[in-house]
């Protein structure tokens, strides 16, 4: 044992006679007080249970806006090398997939269950899909190319005719 665990280990049985004591001051028999101890461990150990399992829980925000977004520019960014080196990459719906393949991996990996990755994905895939087509069709708008979505191009039809 190093000397930060026995200092450690110390200070922990210190506070557990100093926990006891504090319970034997109600004029309570040794083994009211040991149930008594027991109660409160079972009951901390529920409340910490409970929450590790909240903060596994993944939740639809910014954060996870931003981690999509962050897998959209690796997939774009090995795609770009896949083409630079005259290798197959992925379009369309791949993309997306392959998007999606890694947030689901991510969110597996956060809540230690491939079940919660799933549900996740399945529940917010529209929220995922439409990040995932504004982000792409925002990066390729800055790098001059036209992909424009649907609505965009409904818009610069109407636009071109008047003019």
């Amino acid at each position: 044992m190093t000397t930060l665990e026995i200092v450690l280990l110390i200070i922990s049985l210190l506070l557990l006679a100093l926990y006891v004591t504090s319970k034997m001051g109600k004029e309570q028999s040794l083994h009211e007080v040991i149930k008594e101890v027991k109660q409160d461990l079972k009951n901390t150990a529920e409340n910490v249970y409970e929450l590790v399992n909240k903060a596994k829980e993944v939740v639809f925000d910014e954060s996870v806006q931003k981690t999509i977004k962050e897998f959209i520019m690796i997939v774009e960014e090995k795609n770009k090398l896949a083409k630079d080196k005259g290798e197959s990459y992925l379009a369309g719906d791949d993309k997306k997939l392959a998007v999606i393949s890694r947030l689901s991996e991510w969110v597996s990996n956060v809540t230690g269950s491939t079940e919660k990755a799933v549900e996740f994905v399945e529940t917010n895939q529209s929220k995922i899909e439409t990040i995932i087509d504004d982000y792409i069709s925002f990066t390729n708008k800055m790098q001059g190319k036209e992909t424009l979505s649907e609505a965009e191009k409904i818009i610069a039809d109407k636009l071109s005719n008047k003019g």
